[in-house]
């Protein structure tokens, strides 16, 4: 297929700079009233724990399906993380490759549809709500839409201009593109239509040396993949629960293409002072979009297929519903929607403007007005919207604004002990621990947290104790607490983070543990202590410093033959806090027999295919003497 191409003019160029000047105003602006959650600081972690020399990583985040992602992800943050640009300027990182994006969605319309189908679509992708609220914070399915369009730029490019380089580039860039959010793998047909409608100019070697590119893109994924199936056999077996048909595909892909509903997903049950005009968005884009659809397909449009498989394939795919459905999973066909949209709205070539009646003139003009009022009032909406959400607090909606976790962040860059108080410890799982550890990463030497549940923390350093607005109320019986706590408020109804700082650890008073020669695991724990209770065990520990695996615990008891006649077994402190110099107090419920002669403790970590390790006992020389170690009881 050989394919009309425009050339570049002045006015052309301006409409370029119109369009990238609107999409900086709007993915740039308010650059502190982003979203800075769980998911953020764990694509963040991944990111910078390889940077500090961690493995090199084989798969990504985990997604909403259950398989991991890819690593793609982690390699594209690891650009602005090892540049030193910290959570703020990797946002901004993000921002600048949509910027980006939108350039080149104007440059695939100006190139292969013209001038007005590129001004209506780069207006439409620069100011829908929700292209922006996808561009402008560290989320996987935020940053693969630039790289797909260059990608997919590539592609006409190469297959219907006879560009051999462009073929050669396509494939792995589309590839490494899709890696980046699963639900974006459903956009790999539109490379088979590049080859079918580019057959004839097609190159051998240019399309050997893609497919060896390509198979190198994927090569960590596919070892990864293969680790995590070794690991875990039946991973994949509930990717498919079952299939049905629901109307979840229709109602989100309408939202995108017309950029309806971002306040329902931000700011649930909150006005934000301005008309509603989804009615108007509806009419028009919504229009336009299935004009567009309707006038390639009826006059033979020769890219019709093309940006038909990119706008309508998620709805296809995802309208069965295999899997939940989410926004996001059509964040990719946006600008295919903006597409339809200018082919929709490219009247003056098509109707023939200097010929037409005064009718069809006066029509057209009405349009324009009515299409000119869509991308003002998106523009003017999201700016408003953002002021609200910086002030406003929106549960189940927009999380804290980054800059007030920056605010906290700031006061704390002085200090090289954190600890965070919160309402869970586990990094996968819960927000404030993976959040701090991100935003202190360059500041602070160690950042643990604490849940106030079964655990104490006494640094051997000076430190400071952040607790976070979710923090059981006086946890660990106030033992963090002071008159000179520094306290920030985040939006009203929000709560506050507050800062207290300790030179030295708090006094522990209740109860008094019992002393014994330190016991020192191969793994860098020391055990110290203890104490019992009818109900409680409480041990003590010191660290030589973080580990990468995590462990478990376990406390038997023993009566006077040697046999065991109670026993516990529990998650132990997280490897990551454990702090050279750090002294844990932790104390777990089991029933203490009062045959009880002999306490047995050990640490162990379990194997991702079943099983455990256990961790070894050292003497004083180091050699390995056991699995565990027993005190007698007095």
């Amino acid at each position: 297929m050989t394919i009309k191409t425009h050339s570049f003019s002045p006015a052309a160029l301006l409409t370029l700079i119109l369009v990238v000047v609107l999409a900086g105003l709007t993915r740039f602006g308010h650059p502190g009233t982003v979203e800075f959650k769980h998911d953020e600081a764990t694509l963040s972690l991944l990111a910078l724990d390889w940077l500090d020399g961690g493995p090199f990583p084989l798969t990504g985040m985990p997604s909403s399906v259950g398989v991991p992602n890819a690593p793609a992800s982690v390699y594209v943050m690891a650009i602005p993380y090892g540049l030193g640009l910290d959570a703020q300027g990797a946002t901004m990182f993000i921002a600048a490759l949509n910027v980006m994006g939108v350039g080149l969605l104007w440059l695939i319309a100006y190139r292969y549809l013209g001038f007005v189908p590129a001004l209506v679509a780069g207006l439409v992708h620069a100011l829908n709500p929700w292209a922006v609220l996808y561009s402008r914070k560290i989320w996987a399915q935020d940053f693969h839409t630039p790289l797909l369009l260059l990608a997919l730029l590539l592609g006409l490019h190469g297959f219907l201009e006879g560009k051999r380089w462009a073929q050669v580039l396509c494939l792995p860039l589309l590839l490494f593109a899709l890696q980046i959010h699963f639900a974006a793998w459903v956009l790999l047909p539109l490379y088979l239509w590049l080859l079918i409608a580019g057959r004839k100019q097609l190159s051998l070697w240019a399309l050997t040396a893609s497919l060896l590119l390509g198979i190198l893109v994927m090569l960590p994924f596919a070892a990864g993949i293969a680790q995590t199936l070794s690991r875990e056999s039946d991973r994949l077996s509930g990717l498919v629960a079952g299939i049905g048909i629901g109307p979840d595909a229709v109602i989100y892909t309408a939202g995108l293409a017309t950029g309806t509903g971002v306040r329902a997903e931000i700011a649930p049950g909150h006005a934000i002072g301005f008309p509603d005009l989804t009615s108007l968005w509806l009419a028009v884009l919504g229009g336009a979009v299935l004009l567009g659809l309707a006038r390639s397909w009826r006059r033979g449009w020769r890219l019709a297929g093309f940006v038909g498989l990119w706008a309508l394939l998620p709805l296809l795919v995802f309208t069965l519903q295999w899997t939940v459905v989410y926004p996001h999973y059509f964040i990719a066909s946006i600008p295919a929607y903006a597409l339809l949209a200018g082919i929709g709205l490219d009247i003056p070539t098509h109707a023939g403007r200097e010929t037409a009646s005064r009718a069809l003139r006066i029509a057209y003009g009405l349009i324009v007005a009515l299409f000119c009022m869509v991308p003002l009032s998106q523009g003017l909406y999201w700016q408003r919207l953002m002021a609200e959400v910086a002030t406003t607090y929106t549960p189940e909606g927009f999380g804290t604004p980054l800059s007030d976790l920056l605010a906290v962040r700031d006061a704390l860059t002085d200090t090289r002990d954190v600890v965070v108080l919160t309402d869970g410890i586990e990094m996968q799982l819960d927000q404030e621990p993976v959040i701090w550890t991100v935003l202190l990463h360059d500041t602070a030497d160690c950042v643990r947290a604490l849940s106030g549940d079964g655990r104490a923390l006494f640094p051997a350093a000076p430190f400071a104790v952040l607790t976070a607005p979710n923090a059981p109320e006086n946890p660990i019986n106030d033992l963090y607490t002071s008159a000179d706590a520094q306290r920030f408020r985040l939006r009203p109804r929000e709560g506050r983070y507050t800062v207290t700082r300790f030179d030295s650890p708090p006094l522990w008073t209740a109860p008094v543990m019992t002393s014994i020669t330190p016991v020192q695991f191969d793994n860098g724990a020391t055990l110290t202590g203890y104490h019992l209770e009818p109900n409680q065990a409480y041990l003590e520990w010191t660290f030589a410093g973080p580990t990468a695996h995590d462990n478990q615990f376990f406390v038997h008891f023993l009566d006077a033959g040697g046999e065991r006649v109670a026993q516990r077994d529990d998650r132990f402190w997280p490897g990551r806090y454990w702090c050279a110099g750090d002294r844990l107090i932790m104390w777990t419920d089991v029933e203490v027999p009062e045959t009880a002669q002999t306490l047995r403790v050990g640490l162990y970590t379990l194997e991702p295919g079943g099983g455990f390790t256990n961790a070894q006992v050292l003497d004083v020389n180091g050699t390995p003497v056991g699995p565990w170690v027993d005190i007698p009881l007095e």
